[in-house]
């Protein structure tokens, strides 16, 4: 007797064999479809991933460091030829910890000390030590002493690591937190500003702040498709994430406990970019929402800054700010400090008892002098 096959036992067989048949043949196509897209962007060297870790920028002027990421040389004097393809040169001077300043933290001085932390636009980056902005603000009152803790490339884990680390040494009455507008973006993981080697970052973990090791690229993002599609994300809208602004909440209130441990005033600064654009608003107003939830002093300078012209404030063809720049700002905090933060702080001493400052005295300025040769240019 002949078992027959047929039925609905044989027909739900049968139609699992075709979907099964089916979908392999939607991974095939998938799969060489992602093959000839990577081949292709390869062909044509489009959306080529980042070296990483990249080549060091200036090996010459900054350094690795274990718990600020990087820092300058310490006790140093270079040349630097700022904007890079312009001949005008400025003098690069580190203290003991590394930073442009020809004065150590927390050396004696009778004054109160105002400390601030930031970016390039603190460190000056374009301008000579006197001109910046930190230096404005001591010539307009310098019954203050202002220490300048700036570092390019640095984003609000640094400046917070930074304060951990150097601020019982500075002994501040005034901690300044001066933010870029690019500064809340400098999060992420492979983000190394100008630091030869990746360093260690936080993330937030059930809303507490957790160190992570140092980045490494996973096995995917050697991929050119990986490129693309992470350009596609921050296209559509990835600014938000990029920005990361419940990370750099965290940060901030890391901040303002730090300064409260130091018994110092918390102060927040936003250094605008050349445009006003809709995430500078969005950014600027972030800071601002917060420092009003903390009771923290605030101040955005971009009106500051831009009512003084951006051709006038801003370096040629650079964003960072020139000489003049760095007036405008420093006359604007000098403003904010004394009538919001400084009342009465410094006004019992002795002008005579307070230090000369470096930036005034007198002293050969060799690398205005250098040739192109000398420069290796």
């Amino acid at each position: 007797m002949t078992q027959r096959t047929d039925g609905p036992a044989s027909d739900k067989r049968s139609a699992r064999g075709s979907a099964f048949k089916s979908a392999s043949l939607v991974v095939l196509a998938t799969v060489i479809a992602l093959v000839l897209a990577e081949s292709a962007l390869r062909v044509f060297d489009a959306y080529r991933p980042p070296e990483y870790p990249p080549p060091a920028r200036r090996p010459d002027l900054y350094v690795s460091d274990s718990t600020l990421g990087y820092r300058l040389w310490p006790l140093s004097r270079n040349c630097m030829r700022y904007p890079p393809d312009t001949h005008n040169m400025v003098t690069v001077i580190s203290n003991s910890d590394g930073f442009a300043s020809s004065r150590n933290l927390g050396e004696p001085d009778p004054r109160p000390r105002v400390l601030v932390i930031g970016d390039s636009f603190t460190m000056g980056l374009g301008v000579n030590e006197g001109s910046r902005f930190t230096e404005v603000i001591e010539n307009l009152e310098p019954r203050w002493r202002v220490d300048n803790v700036g570092m390019p490339g640095w984003g609000l884990d640094l400046m917070v690591r930074a304060l951990d680390a150097l601020g019982k040494k500075a002994k501040p009455s005034v901690v300044v937190f001066a933010v870029y507008t690019e500064s809340l973006a400098r999060l992420a993981p492979e983000w190394l500003g100008q630091g030869p080697r990746p360093f260690r970052k936080f993330k937030l973990v059930d809303g507490t702040l957790v160190d992570t090791p140092p980045y490494e690229p996973s096995f995917m993002r050697q991929f050119h498709l990986t490129q693309l599609w992470r350009t596609v994300q921050d296209r559509l809208g990835g600014s938000r994430a990029r920005n990361s602004y419940p990370l750099n909440e965290a940060l901030l209130n890391r901040f303002y406990d730090l300064t409260r441990e130091l018994n110092a005033t918390p102060v927040v600064v936003f250094f605008p970019g050349k445009d006003v654009t809709a995430q500078a608003r969005e950014r600027r107003a972030f800071l601002s929402t917060w420092a009003a939830s903390k009771g923290v002093v605030f101040a955005d300078l971009t009106e500051a800054i831009h009512s003084a012209g951006v051709e006038k404030t801003y370096i040629d063809n650079n964003f960072h700010w020139n000489e003049y720049g760095h007036d405008v700002a420093g006359r604007a905090l000098h403003e904010l400090l004394a009538t919001k933060v400084m009342q009465g702080k410094g006004v019992d001493i002795d002008t005579r008892a307070i230090p000369p400052a470096p930036w005034r005295q007198a002293r050969l300025d060799y690398c205005s002098d250098l040739s192109d040769s000398a420069q290796g240019k």
